[in-house]
């Protein structure tokens, strides 16, 4: 789809610059050529560019910066991370009493029916409370309070909100989710985990016009932080469509505003009849690949996260660390024979398939369900995987699924395997291993969950590269897992993903070649403009011209 108005005023050349193509078939080029529909029309020598460009084309000195394909991130949550910006904002590791300081001044400020905010560590919130809900009823006893948690798993709710889901008036757990007790009265306690708290924001967020332009305001300076980071394409990983998401989406394609490609997912919610679920899922379905915006994907939870206990392993935790809510292998949001008809019936309308996987047990029930789905509208994948069994590493080649990493800083930090190793022992020696699948020939991205997790592309490529284990073998390996292999996951790696002629100029020009710097210092680096379609939506400096 063409960006209006047209890109550039007339065709331009781009050159002093260390044009990294992506392209094995030449690597690398001395300039290149945009037309002024944003097209890729030359790459190579500079007299060659020209000889297509045409004497009046403007000539554009880069001055020795890199340009690389745009960055594509294949997996965020740009519209709650907008959200959750202008949401009353909690540390995950406050103190208590400074948490209950802010929720205070949150039921002051607040305008809206409900209470919100985010930010909480649920496990930091249950070390200190063992009945966090009578914390909230105190400070709000009648109007509803929801606190979202810090990693997307978790909430915290007053008795009023809990009412209102009906939560105080049922025995167990709802499908796909949990609710703590307080375990001298058995009643709720307030805290909620995986999908249990998605009723609690759908009423907290329902699709109401004030609802999706408050959403769309928020997620306006998102975009712009995406550009800002080189990022050109997204997939949004969220997809809350009872929360009108994709109204949102829409009306910034609509208002002209949307300054990346999106391939999204939408969530299958566990609670919701099999087949009212299906048809509002393919009636909200587009691919159009002329379009900026697409919904293609669905996004399946198989487990929960490891650090609440929550993610599916084969072999139980360590017993005795972290929260206690009675599953020694973790969780499942859907029995296996519901996952793999909700795999083989969606991917036969079209989604792809996209499974949220931490443990190893997880990995190998989501392979299971590829392994009966449609393989037509593939390549499907798996996000997270921060275990997988030695025996299911083939599988991601023999199926030809996709292994989604977040090689961020805050992932493999020592200090966070240390942390994991409470819950799960040695077996924190050998999560994420997106070096060993590259070299068993799988298609690996890398992508970063923002905004559970750091953004910038550059930092998340020397994390990769520098990792002692399990990472990069190199740094054009990374660049590789950010712009053509997420390219190919998302059905667009004819048109982007690479500076190739005919391709489209998605790009992202840095300060320095991340290709000849020391390794460490590639975090370092900034990205100084970036252009979707040949239109600049980053360009503080007018590097590329009014």
């Amino acid at each position: 789809m063409a960006l209006s108005p047209p890109a550039f005023a007339k065709t331009k050349v781009l050159t002093n610059a260390s044009i990294h193509t992506v392209n094995p078939k030449a690597p690398t080029a001395e300039a290149m050529a945009i037309d002024d529909n944003g097209m890729i029309i030359a790459v190579g020598a500079m007299q060659d560019v020209v000889a297509v460009a045409g004497e009046e084309a403007e000539v554009i000195d880069l001055g020795g910066k890199m340009v690389l394909p745009g960055f594509q991130d294949a997996h965020v949550h740009l519209v709650e991370a907008g959200v959750n910006e202008i949401l009353c904002e909690f540390g995950p590791f406050d103190e208590l009493d400074d948490t209950l300081a802010t929720v205070e001044v949150c039921v002051k400020s607040s305008k809206t029916d409900w209470v919100l905010g985010s930010g909480v560590s649920m496990t930091n919130l249950l070390d200190q409370s063992d009945n966090p809900i009578a914390l909230l009823d105190e400070i709000s006893p009648d109007r509803p309070v929801l606190i979202l948690d810090d990693i997307g798993h978790g909430a915290w709710a007053n008795s009023a909100a809990m009412h209102a889901a009906g939560y105080d008036a049922i025995d167990g757990n709802p499908p796909g989710g949990i609710i703590l007790r307080n375990r001298k009265t058995g009643k709720p306690n307030g805290v909620v985990l995986e999908n249990a708290q998605q009723k609690l924001r759908n009423l907290a967020f329902p699709d109401t016009p004030e609802n999706v332009e408050f959403a769309y305001e928020s997620m306006l300076p998102t975009l712009k932080t995406m550009a800002k980071n080189g990022i050109t394409t997204v997939s949004d990983a969220g997809g809350f469509w009872p929360q009108g998401h994709v109204k949102v989406w829409q009306k910034a394609l609509a208002s002209n505003t949307l300054t990346v490609r999106a391939s999204n997912a939408l969530y299958v919610y566990p609670d919701m009849p099999f087949d009212e679920q299906v048809a509002a899922l393919t009636r909200q379905f587009s691919n159009d690949p002329g379009s900026l915006l697409r919904f293609n994907q669905v996004k399946i939870y198989v487990d929960g996260i490891l650090e609440q206990r929550t993610g599916a392993v084969l072999e139980p935790y360590r017993p005795g660390a972290g929260i206690d809510h009675g599953f020694d292998r973790g969780f499942l949001y859907f029995d296996v024979d519901t996952l793999n008809r909700y795999s083989k019936v969606l991917s036969e309308r079209g989604f792809q398939l996209h499974y949220h996987v931490t443990g190893d047990r997880g990995a190998r029930l989501a392979l299971d369900a590829i392994a009966q789905a449609d393989a037509a509208p593939g390549p499907h994948r798996l996000t997270h995987l921060y275990l997988v069994d030695k025996a299911d590493l083939p599988r991601f080649k023999q199926l030809g699924v996709v292994a989604d990493f977040q090689l961020a800083p805050s992932s493999v930090d020592p200090d966070y395997v240390q942390f994991i190793r409470q819950f799960i022992g040695d077996r924190a020696d050998t999560m994420m291993p997106a070096g060993t699948l590259q070299a068993m020939g799988a298609d690996v991205v890398m992508s970063s969950d923002f905004d559970a997790d750091e953004l910038s592309p550059l930092v998340k490529i020397q994390t990769a590269v520098t990792r002692p284990k399990d990472g990069a073998p190199d740094v054009a390996t990374a660049i590789a897992w950010m712009t053509i292999n997420p390219a190919r996951l998302l059905h667009q790696d004819r048109t982007t993903g690479s500076i190739e002629v005919g391709k489209i100029a998605d790009l992202a020009i840095i300060d320095r070649d991340i290709l000849k710097v020391p390794v460490k210092a590639i975090g370092n680096a900034k990205v100084v403009a970036t252009v979707l379609q040949g239109k600049p939506v980053y360009d503080p400096d007018k590097l590329l011209g009014d």
